[in-house]
């Protein structure tokens, strides 16, 4: 189990598991092993900082929308975004102090899910910083299926 309170190696472990992805331009293909790490990284992180900005890059505003929200939702952040129809690429952002979301078309290479970690407490300030690209359906494929109603 991860501690609540994260020493600065264990940060720094996690850290250097998530820096590998900085500076790509598509996120690389995981394994089942890889993902679920990544996954747990990425928890931890949520964790020990404040508030989180997402920013995703996808081919269309279905992939995109679906991306958000269960990234959101691995972050236990509860939200169904309600955006206007949009054709082609685009760009979704999302700030988790403040709820508040920004859309718009999007015209370049990249794809994928960028995460930036805010925290204004100096004991893991080590955890701040712009995480990315993750692959838009790391937390599509973890999420638990739905429980099935009695009858």
């Amino acid at each position: 189990m991860t501690p609540l309170f994260p020493t600065a190696a264990a940060i720094a472990v996690v850290r250097q598991r998530l820096i590998r992805f900085s500076c790509l331009t598509i996120p690389p293909d995981l394994s089942a092993v890889e993902a679920e790490q990544v996954r747990a990284d990425i928890r931890d992180f949520n964790d020990w900082s404040d508030y989180q900005t997402l920013g995703i890059c996808a081919s269309t505003l279905t992939e995109a929308k679906q991306a958000m929200e269960s990234f959101l939702t691995a972050l236990g952040v509860s939200v169904v975004l309600d955006l206007p129809a949009r054709e082609g690429a685009v760009y979704l952002k999302f700030n988790t102090l403040k709820g508040a979301w920004y859309l718009d078309d999007y015209s370049g290479p990249s794809r994928g899910m960028l995460i930036t970690f805010h925290t204004s407490d100096p004991e893991v300030a080590e955890v701040g910083g712009t995480y990315g690209p993750f692959p838009v359906d790391l937390f599509r494929a973890s999420a638990p299926a739905p429980a099935e109603a009695s009858t």
